[in-house]
C-alpha cells in the first residue's frame, strides 16, 4: 500500500514506530565499556572543552480516541508509564498563521502566506500511583489535518499522540428571492496549500476563493442568491491555487473531503435590493496604533514634547476630520499639508510622493492647534496630515482614505447594453490597488485605480433574461513580490472571506464589499 508523505494515515502509522523503534535502540545500547579508556558519554569533553548532550529521552506514546473528528467533539487521552503523581499539562500542537508582507514609506509588497509552528495548552490532569492518566477535551476549532498532542510534565515532555481534525461546512438558508444573503461556514480548512484554500462555484460558474490563514482554519463566506427563479447548485470545492482543482481526487490530497454541494432555491425576484457596502468587523481590523506598520508615515519625527493626531483617521474622499496638535511654537501660522504618492510606479523606488496644501491655520497662545479639514479626491489607503511652519515640519498625522460607491448607471438597462460602475478610494499597494468583480456570481475580471488618483470606472455589459442581476466587487491581492509560486496562490481572484481573513486587515486595511444590482428590462 502506498501513503503520501503528507497523509495523515502515514503519520498514524509511523509516528508510533518510529517512537517504538526509538525505544529499542535506547533499551539495547546497553552500559557503556568500563575501563580506563571509557567516559560517561554526558561527561565526556570535547575539543572545545564543552560536553556532550545526554542521550535524548524515548517519549512514550498518547493513545488517542478517535483518531479524528470534528471540531468540538470530544476525544481521550490516555497516557501509561508516566511520573506517578504528577500533574500532566496536556498541549494542542498547532500553528500561528499569518499574512507576510513587506512595508516600506512607500508602499506594500505581498510575500506569501505564513504558518509558524506553536503550542496551545489544552488541559491538565493528575496521574495515579501506576503512571496512568485519562483525560477527554474538546476538540480545538483550528486547522484541519493531522495535530501532535503533547504530555508535559515538569516542563518536559514526557509522551506524544495525535490527532486529525476534519473538515466540514454548512450553508443556510436553502431559499428566498433574488439577494438573499447566502452564508457558507467552513471549519478544519489546514494549512498546508493544497489545504488552506477552496473555491465557491455557483451553477457551475466561479465565484472566488476562501481562505482561513489568520482565521485558524475557519472561514465564513457570504454570496447572494442570483436567479432565475428555481434550484440552483452552490459547490464548495479543493482550490489549490485559489481556482477550482477538478482532479484532487487523484492527487496526494486525495485524503481531504474537499467537496462540499448545496441546493438553493430562487423563489421570486422582489425587485433590485439597494447597493450596500459590507465592511469587516472591527475587531478584525488593527485599530490605529503606532505599532501598525504604515505607508507614508514617519517621514519626519516629532518635535520633542509635541504630539497630533486626528478625530476621525478614517473615512471616504471628500469627508471631512479635525487635526488636532499640542507642544508647538505658541501664536504660530501654520500650513497643513497632504501628502500622497504619486499615481504611477516611478523608478525602482515603487512612487514618489507630492503635497496637497489644504489650509492655514493659527496655533494657540499654549501651543494646541484644531482646525477641519476636507480630505482630497485622492488614492485610497494610508495617508499623512502634517503640519508645516516655513520649511520646518512640526508634526504629522496618518488619515485612511476608505473606498467608496460612486454610482451605477443606469441601473436600468435592456440586455447586451452597457451600464458603469464607479468607485473612489482605491489605494496603490498590493492589497489594495484592485478590486475583483461579480456577475450574478460569475467572476468576470478585475479592476485597478492606480493610474487614475483611486477611481475605478468601469463599463459592463446587461446579461441575462428580464429581472434583478447582481454585481459584486470583492477585495483581491494583485501580485506578489518576487518568485512567488504560481501553483500556491492565484491574483485578481474575488477574496469571498476577505471581511475575515485578507492579508490588509493587520496592516489597519479596512477593505469593503460592494454589494450592487441593476435590472435587466426588455
Amino acid at each position: 500500500m502506498h501513503y503520501s508523505a503528507r497523509s495523515p494515515s502515514y503519520r498514524l502509522w509511523v509516528l508510533p514506530l518510529a517512537l517504538g523503534l526509538l525505544g529499542l535502540l535506547v533499551a539495547c545500547s546497553g552500559e557503556p565499556q568500563k575501563g580506563p579508556q571509557a567516559q560517561s558519554p554526558a561527561t565526556t569533553p570535547t575539543q572545545q572543552g564543552a560536553v556532550q548532550d545526554p542521550a535524548p529521552v524515548a517519549l512514550k506514546l498518547l493513545k488517542v480516541e478517535p483518531v479524528q473528528g470534528y471540531i468540538r467533539e470530544p476525544l481521550t487521552v490516555t497516557g501509561e508509564g508516566l511520573p506517578p503523581g504528577k500533574t500532566v499539562q496536556f498541549e494542542w500542537g498547532t500553528h500561528k498563521g499569518t499574512y507576510a508582507t513587506e512595508v516600506s514609506r512607500k508602499t506594500i509588497r505581498f510575500l506569501e502566506r505564513s504558518f509558524v509552528e506553536k503550542r496551545v495548552p489544552l488541559g491538565k490532569a493528575v496521574a495515579d500511583a501506576q503512571g496512568r492518566v485519562t483525560a477527554t477535551f474538546a476538540t480545538p476549532e483550528d486547522y484541519g489535518e493531522a495535530h501532535d498532542i503533547y504530555a508535559v510534565v515538569g516542563g518536559q515532555d514526557v509522551a506524544i499522540g495525535e490527532f486529525r481534525v476534519l473538515r466540514s461546512a454548512t450553508m443556510w438558508p436553502t431559499e428566498g428571492p433574488i439577494g438573499t444573503p447566502i452564508t457558507i461556514t467552513v471549519t478544519g480548512m489546514g494549512w498546508e496549500p493544497s489545504e488552506n484554500t477552496m473555491a465557491v462555484l455557483y451553477d457551475n460558474k466561479y465565484t472566488g476563493l476562501v481562505t482561513a490563514v489568520t482565521t485558524r482554519g475557519t472561514a465564513v463566506v457570504r454570496v447572494r442568491a442570483a436567479g432565475p427563479d428555481g434550484l440552483h447548485t452552490i459547490q464548495l470545492a479543493g482550490a489549490i491555487s485559489g481556482t477550482p482543482s477538478l482532479g484532487l481526487q487523484q492527487s496526494p490530497a486525495s485524503h481531504i473531503a474537499m467537496d462540499h454541494s448545496w441546493t438553493f432555491e430562487v423563489t421570486k425576484d422582489a425587485g433590485a435590493p439597494p447597493n450596500t457596502l459590507d465592511w469587516p468587523s472591527g475587531s478584525r481590523v488593527s485599530t490605529l496604533s503606532d505599532a501598525i506598520p504604515k505607508v507614508m508615515v514617519g517621514g519626519v519625527p516629532a518635535a520633542q514634547g509635541s504630539k497630533a493626531g486626528l478625530e476621525a483617521p478614517y473615512g471616504p474622499v471628500l469627508s471631512q476630520t479635525t487635526l488636532w496638535a499640542r507642544g508647538l511654537p505658541p501664536n504660530d501660522e501654520v500650513e497643513l499639508v497632504w501628502v500622497t504618492p504619486r499615481s504611477k510606479r516611478v523608478g525602482s523606488n515603487g512612487r514618489s510622493e507630492t503635497e496637497t496644501p489644504l489650509r492655514k491655520a493659527t496655533t494657540d497662545a499654549d501651543g494646541s492647534l484644531r482646525a477641519t479639514i476636507q480630505v482630497p479626491d485622492t488614492l485610497g489607503g494610508w495617508h499623512v496630515v502634517k503640519a508645516v511652519s516655513g520649511d520646518k515640519v512640526l508634526v504629522e498625522a496618518p488619515f485612511f482614505v476608505q473606498q467608496s460607491l460612486v454610482d451605477v448607471s443606469p441601473r436600468r438597462v435592456k440586455a447586451g447594453q452597457t451600464f458603469t460602475v464607479q468607485l473612489k478610494g482605491v489605494g496603490w499597494t498590493d492589497l489594495d490597488n484592485a478590486v475583483a468583480i461579480t456577475y450574478d456570481n460569475a467572476y468576470v475580471g478585475y479592476a485597478c485605480g492606480l493610474s487614475c488618483s483611486g477611481d475605478i470606472t468601469v463599463d459592463l455589459v446587461a446579461t441575462g433574461g428580464p429581472g434583478t442581476h447582481l454585481i459584486d466587487l470583492y477585495p483581491t491581492v494583485s501580485r506578489a513580490k518576487g518568485n512567488y509560486p504560481p501553483e500556491d496562490w492565484s491574483f485578481q481572484l474575488p477574496f469571498l472571506t476577505a471581511l475575515q481573513d485578507h492579508p490588509g486587515q493587520a496592516l489597519g486595511y479596512e477593505l469593503p464589499i460592494f454589494r450592487l444590482a441593476i435590472e435587466v428590462v426588455q
